[in-house]
């Protein structure tokens, strides 16, 4: 769907202004409001009263890490828009975080997230789910007007200490963290919706940290 941006906002194809500079709540294709779920499980999305469409962004949970510098890989990423004038209500999933692990066991796979049937992601695999001593693959996308895979976990490459830092798989909303192989800690700081966990420092069994719930961003329209 073709694009065009003036003053008075964006513009879709089909004629349907999506946002406006200088709106109010008469305009027609205006911003009403946006919602987020980003806690694991089965939510309800109700439609407002004046909502027309919706553009939804989906992130799958990612898959969760190992010792040794093994992490998980990536939620998928999906983003579409819908018309909804003919529904009031969607089931909403939001797929959890892999479970992490020490070396060099399997970390647990990351959980699927959607919009009903309209668009999903799913999660990321967990570190030497795929392969021994590397990191799990991404989430692949299903049915959204944009789809992108989930990025790659790290293997255990950087066996002399330099390389890779562990950083778990990286999705559309940024990444994480990640700790050299002869860190001193095991301390990891926040990281994105549905990035994979960050593998754990050295070969002594420290685990690796679990994957990121994913999430279900919905921007509602007149």
């Amino acid at each position: 769907m073709a694009v065009t941006m003036d003053s008075s906002g964006i513009t879709y194809s089909d004629g349907s202004v999506q946002t406006t500079r200088y709106g109010t709540d008469t305009d027609t294709g205006s911003l009403i409001s946006v919602k987020e779920y980003t806690i694991s499980g089965s939510w309800t999305w109700t439609k407002p009263s004046n909502c027309t469409r919706v553009l939804v962004r989906v992130v799958g949970g990612g898959g969760g890490a190992a010792g040794y510098c093994e992490s998980g890989g990536a939620g998928a990423y999906v983003e579409k828009l819908i018309d909804v004038t003919g529904i009031s209500s969607v089931t909403v999933t939001v797929g959890g975080g892999g479970g992490n692990t020490g070396y060099y066991a399997a970390g647990g796979d990351g959980g699927t997230s959607s919009f009903g049937t309209y668009c999903s992601a799913t999660g990321g695999y967990g570190a030497n789910r795929n392969n021994s001593h590397s990191g799990g693959y991404g989430g692949t996308p299903s049915g959204g007007d944009i789809n992108l895979y989930g990025g790659g976990g790290t293997g255990h490459g950087n066996s002399l200490g330099n390389g890779s830092t562990a950083r778990g798989g990286d999705t559309y909303f940024g990444g994480s963290p990640g700790v050299n192989r002869n860190n001193g800690g095991n301390s990891f700081g926040p990281a994105s919706p549905g990035t994979g966990g960050s593998g754990g420092r050295t070969d002594d069994n420290h685990a690796g940290t679990t994957g990121r719930t994913g999430g279900v961003f919905v921007w509602e329209y007149r």
